[in-house]
C-alpha cells in the first residue's frame, strides 16, 4: 500500500480571505493552525466535489450571478471563468444562421481590456501563456507579444461583417475563456474589476445557453402566476396580418393571423426572437433561418416567401411578408413590451 506522505505547497490568499480563516475555520477545528485549517477545508471540499455534494448547478450560479451583477458587485475570476465558457458554449449550440454582432464584439472587446489590464506595466509587448484564434484569414495569433495580439484584434472587429455566424463568434468568444484560464494576474480581484462593464454580455449569453440545455427560462414562474389569466392584448392589423399578444409577468406569447386563416404561433421569447430574425434577414436578403423558424424566397410571378418550422409550413406573398416584419417592429417597441423583452434577457437570455 503506497504511503500518503504529507507535501509542503506555497499558496496565496487574500487577506480577506485569509482572515475568514482564522476567525471562522480555526476555531471551527480546535483551534489548530492556519495552516492545518486550510489542509482541512481543501480536504473536506475535494470529498463533496467526489461526492456530487455542494455543487452549485448551473441555474443556481446564473440566478447568484444576474443578483451579484444587479448589486453592483465585483465578481470574482472564477464565476468570471463560468460566464465566459458559458458563453462560447452558447455560441457552439447555436443553430441558428447569424448571431447577435453586438453580444460579440462586447465578448471580444472584454477580451483586449482582460489582455491591457494584465500586462500593464509589464512592457509592451508583454508574453502571454495562451494561443488564441481569430476566425477567417486571421487564424491563430501570435501570444509571443500581448500588443501584437491586440493590433490582430482591433483589425478583425474593424472588419467584422454585420451578419456573424454562430462558429465565427465561438472561435473568437474562446478567447476571453483561454485568458482567463491561463493568464496570470497580479491580483485576482483586478478582472472582476475590468470585465466590469461586459458582464451584462456574457450574462446574457450565459443564460441562452442555459435555455439551449433545459429549454426552460432561468426563472419559472411561481404558483400564483401559474393561476393567473394571461392578459389580452389588443390586436395588431397591418395589412393583411393580424398579430395577437397574450402577456403574463415575464412571459409573452403571440398568434400572427396569415390571409390563409392559419395562424403561426411564437410560444415564448426566444421564439419570438427568433421569428423577428428570420423575418428581418428575409425582407433584407431573401432567406433567413433561426433555431425555430426559416423564411426563403421563391421567385416567381409574383415573389412568395416560404416560412416554415419543424411542424407548419406556409406560402407568403411578399408584401404579407413585409406586414409580418412591420407588425413585430410595432409591438415591440409599444414601452411595456419593450421593458418586458429587455427583462427578458435574463431569465430566456439573448445571443
Amino acid at each position: 500500500m503506497r504511503h500518503d506522505s504529507l507535501r509542503n505547497f506555497t499558496v496565496r490568499f487574500l487577506d480577506s480571505a485569509l482572515q475568514r480563516v482564522e476567525t471562522t475555520a480555526k476555531p471551527f477545528y480546535g483551534g489548530r493552525s492556519t495552516g492545518e485549517a486550510i489542509r482541512r477545508l481543501a480536504e473536506e471540499r475535494l470529498e463533496e466535489i467526489a461526492n456530487g455534494e455542494g455543487a452549485e448547478q448551473s441555474g443556481e450560479a446564473l440566478l447568484r450571478l444576474v443578483s451579484d451583477w444587479q448589486s453592483g458587485s465585483i465578481l470574482p475570476i472564477a464565476d468570471l471563468r463560468f460566464l465566459a465558457l458559458s458563453a462560447t458554449e452558447a455560441y457552439r449550440r447555436c443553430t441558428a444562421e447569424f448571431v447577435s454582432r453586438h453580444q460579440l464584439i462586447a465578448v471580444v472587446s472584454a477580451f483586449c481590456d482582460a489582455v491591457k489590464e494584465c500586462t500593464r506595466g509589464a512592457g509592451t509587448g508583454a508574453p502571454l501563456r495562451g494561443r488564441y484564434s481569430l476566425p477567417g484569414r486571421a487564424g491563430e495569433v501570435s501570444a509571443a507579444d500581448s500588443k501584437e495580439l491586440l493590433r490582430s484584434v482591433e483589425r478583425w472587429l474593424a472588419k467584422l461583417p454585420a451578419l456573424v455566424t454562430p462558429s465565427q463568434a465561438e472561435q473568437a468568444s474562446r478567447n476571453l475563456s483561454v485568458f482567463l484560464r491561463e493568464e496570470r494576474w497580479p491580483d485576482e480581484v483586478v478582472p472582476g474589476r475590468v470585465l466590469r462593464l461586459h458582464v451584462n454580455a456574457l450574462l446574457q449569453l450565459s443564460i441562452r445557453g442555459y435555455w439551449q440545455q433545459r429549454h426552460r427560462p432561468l426563472i419559472g414562474p411561481d404558483g400564483d402566476a401559474r393561476r393567473k389569466q394571461p392578459r389580452d392584448l389588443a390586436p395588431l392589423r397591418q395589412g393583411r396580418i393580424t398579430l395577437e399578444a397574450s402577456v403574463r409577468d415575464y412571459e409573452l406569447w403571440l398568434a400572427i393571423e396569415l390571409p390563409n386563416h392559419t395562424r403561426m404561433l411564437a410560444n415564448d421569447l426566444v421564439e419570438i426572437e427568433d421569428v423577428r430574425n428570420v423575418i428581418r434577414l428575409a425582407v433584407e436578403r431573401g432567406d433567413g433561418r433561426g433555431e425555430v423558424f426559416s423564411c426563403s424566397k421563391e421567385f416567381g410571378k409574383p415573389e412568395r416567401f416560404h416560412l416554415s418550422t419543424e411542424r407548419c409550413r406556409w406560402v407568403l406573398e411578399c408584401a404579407d411578408v413585409i406586414s409580418i416584419a412591420e407588425a413585430l417592429e410595432a409591438l415591440l417597441r409599444e414601452p411595456s413590451i419593450a421593458n418586458l423583452v429587455e427583462r427578458g434577457r435574463y431569465i430566456y437570455g439573448c445571443l
